[in-house]
């Protein structure tokens, strides 16, 4: 089921490439860029944008790789697109406040991150089954190659964390995504060093506002809940001055996503490929939008 009062509208600027959902009722309305993941663009998060434009906020879905006419990887992404599309929101006249939120998904929640960390234009982050960590481009994708970078700052490659260097052939790994613990992230988290680690690290506690951290103790995408207990410590270790906090659900996996979207035809004690059940994954789904919507009513 994917019912939508709400349509979008597709924006191509020198600077941006996104779906634009605005807010239903009177405006203006507060502004959220919302951040796909792994799977590229025009897939579930754009359910999310229009939930949320119902809910009346002005939303920009930021297209950064698979969609007409934006690069076919997510190989070498500036970041820089993400402020850009910050600022279009906010220059718009239906757009309320100085600030805008931002909600990612899985790679979408650690650009989340990464972008609430660089940009002052970035209140509110929800990241969704994130990770505390910048991870390299996926090489098992077309025309990636090992160790080359997903996100790059004023032209630079930010560091990443080696996954590559650290996940070998006789580790038996064939399928880079669903795979249950150790999986290639968990192997790359622990046989790294210290030193990797914090190259890699993302600083959260830079984000100019409040953080919400959605994770599924299932998740066998990547250790969705350790990596956002890992964000959260740092925050609460640099006494970020914003509310914060972890919600992680054991019984969920990594997709933890769209709510209320739980198909008819599927059995709710059956296991989604990337972890949890989907009975598990969907109440995660409600309870995550209930918290979402408390931490964005603060813009």
């Amino acid at each position: 089921m994917d019912e939508r009062f709400v349509a979008g509208t597709t924006i191509r600027t020198d600077a941006v490439s996104a779906r634009l959902f605005p807010g239903l009722g009177d405006g203006p309305h507060p502004g959220v860029l919302v951040v796909h993941g792994g799977g590229g663009a025009r897939g579930y998060e754009q359910t999310y944008a229009a939930l949320l434009a119902e809910h009346g906020y002005t939303v920009l879905c930021v297209e950064y790789f698979d969609a007409p006419g934006v690069r076919d990887v997510p190989l070498g992404v500036p970041l820089k697109e993400f402020g850009d599309a910050a600022d279009w929101l906010l220059q718009r006249p239906s757009v309320a406040g100085e600030q805008v939120g931002v909600v990612g998904f899985s790679r979408g929640g650690e650009a989340a991150l990464l972008v609430g960390s660089q940009f002052e234009t970035v209140g509110v982050v929800v990241a969704y089954v994130p990770s505390c960590y910048v991870w390299p481009a996926p090489s098992w994708m077309d025309d990636v190659g090992e160790g080359q970078p997903t996100w790059t700052l004023g032209g630079d490659p930010l560091p990443h964390l080696p996954i590559d260097k650290y996940v070998h052939e006789d580790d038996g790994i064939d399928d880079p995504l669903g795979v249950e613990e150790p999986n290639a992230s968990t192997l790359a988290i622990e046989r790294s060093t210290v030193e990797e680690k914090e190259r890699a690290t993302i600083s959260v506690d830079k984000i100019s506002g409040p953080v919400l951290l959605v994770s599924g103790g299932n998740d066998t995408v990547w250790p969705s809940a350790v990596l956002a207990e890992r964000a959260a410590d740092r925050l609460a270790e640099r006494d970020h001055p914003w509310r914060f906090e972890h919600r992680s659900f054991p019984k969920a996996g990594h997709a933890i996503r769209v709510p209320y979207r739980f198909g008819g035809e599927t059995a709710p004690a059956g296991t989604h490929r990337y972890g949890g059940t989907h009975e598990a994954n969907a109440r995660a789904a409600a309870r995550a939008w209930h918290a979402t919507l408390e931490y964005l009513d603060s813009l």
